[in-house]
Parts: structure tokens; sequence; C-alpha cells
């Protein structure tokens, strides 16, 4: 019976991940994180939104093991390969005009628990983004 509930939690932790198709378009923002444990949702305040989203793009092109897969002039989708055992995480970022905001979002796409990584990697971008352009807060 425990392996019956076990699976079932884990079959629905895998439907569920989010997608950028799954976007939240009547309130613009990135989704909320499902499963905290392997989910990190952040907003930066920007002074001038363009020129920190284009920042933003070039921060995340550059960093390592990471490919954007998707790009508009708002909206980036990129996966994120894990440094130990290579597994992808979903790496999204949108500008949001109307709050000044760059939203990031970090998800792991298996398990419930990540040992902290997508912390980390919106973490590092952060303190990227806020020594490369104005951020308010």
């Amino acid at each position: 019976m425990i392996k019956l509930v076990i699976t079932s939690f884990l079959a629905i932790i895998f439907v569920v991940t989010i997608t950028p198709d799954n976007l939240n378009a009547m309130e613009n923002d990135l989704p909320d994180c499902v499963v905290i444990t392997h989910c990190v949702r952040e907003d930066f305040k920007v002074i001038d939104l363009e020129n920190a989203f284009q920042k933003a793009t070039k921060i995340v092109s550059e960093t390592a093991r990471t490919k954007i897969v998707e790009k508009t002039d708002s909206f980036i989708h990129a996966e994120a390969k894990t440094k130990w055992r290579r597994y992808t995480d979903d790496f999204l970022l949108k500008a949001i005009p109307e709050k000044g905001l760059i939203q990031v979002r970090s998800e792991s796409r298996v398990g419930v628990g990540d040992n902290g990584v997508n912390q980390k990697r919106v973490d590092d971008f952060g303190y990227r983004l806020m020594t490369e352009s104005d951020i308010t807060s």
C-alpha cells in the first residue's frame, strides 16, 4: 500500500511539471512553485527593465551548463544541467513591465529535493544581475 501511495505521489510530481506554456497569462507572472523543495521563484525589481533584461539574457547565455531553448523580447526558457549527475532543470526568466520586475524561476524536473541547487542558481543570477545593472531591491 505504501509503495502505491509513493508511486502515485511521484507520478503526480512528474506530470505537474511546469512548462512555459503554463504561464499565468492573467497576471503575466511565472507560475508559483508547487513543490518548494526543488523550486525557487524570485522577483528582481529593476530601474531600466529593457537594459536589465538584455543583461539577464547575457548572464544566462554565459552560465556554465545552461542552454537557452526559447527566447522572446520578454521571456527566456533555459535548460540548466546540474554539475553532479547532469540532471536537467528548467530556468525561466520573464520581464514584467507593469511591475518593473524580472521574475526568475528555477525548478528541478526530477525528484522532490534539489540539495539547494535551484536556490544557488537564482542567488548567483541575482548577484550577477545586481552587479551588472540597476536594481532597486
